[in-house]
């Protein structure tokens, strides 16, 4: 019987020239470096093809304009716009509950409606060779942007092809926000000062009313207004009562356009509250003199406080000061932002590189013996 054959032990002294599994990139590096001639010369030749090119590519410009961000004591002292005035922008839709005044002319400036007077007033179906709004919006959309500078400031960056356009364009989309701006305060204010002449109206007629019924009163009986402390007592108990139906007042304006958790008009609330519960203090009256004449100087103050928030409103609504503060004009800049020919040189021949690496790879694969 032969002796079982025994397994051949591998020699663990010679190195292994390929490990299952390895990837032995020398060969191709050194394919490459022996080829680097040729390597080299694709690699410029791709440059050189990829920068002519890019000079043939249209210019385009880039006009930025940059504004100071909105004072809190101007048009948005009470965030007067608020989120239901603009909520005929698709652009609001990304705001948070709490958004600043910036955050608003921003929105404004990316408002549809805004782009829309762009659009019209550069005639860009013609410039962008579109028949479509929708799709002269779009195009638009991807050549100008806003952003909230670290600073504070706001800027309106505009490319287009002409330099003079783009300028003008930049500072046309601050035209449109300041439009904007000021026809929405003289909207608010009008609706105010409806309201406010309907109840300056009624007042005046309560006003003449209880005047009427206190001269009566005083006719019938045969008396005469108090006087001294009383008087001043009465007048501090009239102003009061007046304070707060002015307050109700004020808060019911308020809630036409502002959320009910609005800064202002939790404010407005509370100091109503504080007001009841001053007059819920006041002693109570004991003859019916008196009552008529606190009646008569709360509508008589009432009416005064009144007719000062009317002439406000009237003012406020033929307001047409600007609502936007520019920091720097847009200007025809003097160079292109794009293309970039030299980046466009450059990765053109990193790109030639990699791709001749890839070739030489495949081509020494190709000529490898078979196992």
């Amino acid at each position: 019987m032969n002796p079982p054959a025994m397994a051949a032990v591998p020699d663990r002294s010679v190195p292994p020239e390929y490990e299952p599994g390895g990837l032995d990139l020398r060969p191709v590096l050194r394919a490459a470096w022996r080829e680097r001639a040729r390597v080299a010369s694709i690699a410029l030749a791709a440059s050189l093809i990829t920068l002519g090119v890019a000079f043939l590519l249209p210019k385009s410009y880039r006009a930025t304009a940059v504004i100071l961000p909105p004072e809190e004591s101007d048009l948005f002292d009470n965030i007067a716009l608020g989120q239901r005035a603009l909520s005929k922008f698709p652009a609001f839709g990304i705001l948070s509950d709490y958004f600043t005044p910036a955050d608003i002319f921003k929105a404004v400036l990316l408002s549809r409606t805004v782009q829309e007077d762009v659009v019209d007033r550069f005639d860009l179906k013609r410039i962008y060779r579109q028949k479509s709004m929708e799709k002269t919006l779009r195009i638009l959309k991807g050549n100008y942007r806003v952003k909230l500078n670290a600073d504070g400031t706001i800027s309106v960056s505009v490319d287009d092809r002409d330099p003079k356009r783009a300028a003008a364009m930049a500072n046309e989309f601050l035209v449109g926000l300041d439009r904007y701006n000021v026809e929405k305060r003289n909207t608010q204010a009008r609706r105010t000062r409806l309201f406010l002449e309907r109840r300056v109206a009624e007042t005046d007629s309560a006003l003449r009313v209880s005047e009427v019924a206190l001269k009566s009163y005083q006719e019938a009986h045969h008396t005469i207004a108090p006087t001294g402390e009383s008087a001043a007592g009465l007048q501090a108990a009239a102003d009061l009562m007046a304070r707060k139906i002015a307050l109700e007042v004020r808060l019911g304006v308020l809630r036409g356009y502002l959320r009910e958790d609005n800064d202002v008009v939790t404010q407005t609330r509370d100091e109503l509250e504080q007001l009841k519960g001053r007059i819920g203090t006041l002693p109570a009256l004991q003859d019916e003199l008196t009552r008529l004449l606190r009646d008569h100087k709360i509508q008589e103050q009432l009416y005064l406080l009144l007719t000062a928030e009317l002439e406000q409103s009237r003012i406020s609504e033929t307001m047409d000061t600007p609502t936007v503060q520019v920091l720097d004009p847009a200007k025809p800049p003097e160079r292109h932002s794009r293309p970039h020919r030299l980046i466009l040189s450059v990765v053109a021949g990193l790109l030639a590189v990699l791709g001749s690496v890839v070739w030489i790879a495949a081509r020494e694969g190709t000529r490898s013996p078979s196992p």
